[in-house]
């Protein structure tokens, strides 16, 4: 059987951001280290999403903010080290990890965007405020699990498949979770759920391909 050669990464900017995410751990663990364990348990966490959708965070937190960047270096480093297996495009550099994360930026941030219409300019939130809860909760998640795994990848024996693997079923129960979780809501607001699949999960993907485009 022919092996498989794994991404040469360059471990200058590699390291910096893996340094740069720690400190942000260590940012949201001095902050609130509660809350940023429920976070990484968020898929086991019974009654996690429900109380999240009741509390309201204020976004514009150091806490939320940080959590926010957090994920947006995570998703962006994993997009950059799958670009061999998803693209033709087998160069791999920091500039390309910029373009990336300018990426994951306008897509969270549209998420956000739509959210806040959503909810303060259609008055809808009582339905949909669950929902979000858990897109927002799940993400967070994903991302904290992701972060152990990229180290490995970049600095171990973790091939890159792996990591594309883990990112298809850890999405894939975070949207099992969230039908499971609220099916009630989901039958009786049927309209709103469509919804919100189209505004929160389509609308930024429509953004970027026409930034990109």
């Amino acid at each position: 059987m022919q092996s498989l050669d794994r991404v040469d990464f360059s471990n200058n900017w590699t390291t910096l951001v893996f340094l740069l995410c720690l400190l942000l751990l260590v940012v949201l663990k001095t902050i609130n280290p509660q809350k940023l364990f429920e976070y990484s348990r968020a898929f086991i966490l019974k009654g996690f999403i429900a109380d999240k959708a009741q509390e309201r965070a204020a976004f514009f937190s150091v806490f939320n903010l940080s959590f926010y960047l957090f994920s947006i270096l995570i998703y962006a480093l994993l997009l950059t080290y799958l670009t061999p297996i998803l693209s033709s495009d087998t160069h791999i550099d920091f500039k390309l990890y910029l373009k990336i994360t300018f990426l994951v930026f306008v897509y969270f941030s549209a998420f956000k965007i739509v959210d806040f219409l959503l909810c303060n300019l259609f008055e809808i939130r009582p339905h949909l405020s669950v929902l979000m809860a858990a897109k927002s909760g799940y993400t967070y998640n994903i991302s904290l699990l992701l972060f152990p795994l990229l180290a490995f990848a970049v600095y171990s024996f973790l091939h890159v498949y792996v990591l594309l693997i883990a990112l298809i079923l850890f999405f894939t129960l975070s949207f099992v979770l969230m039908i499971v979780n609220n099916k009630n809501l989901i039958v009786s607001k049927l309209f709103y759920f469509i919804l919100y699949l189209c505004a929160l999960e389509i609308t930024p993907l429509l953004i970027i391909y026409k930034i990109t485009a």
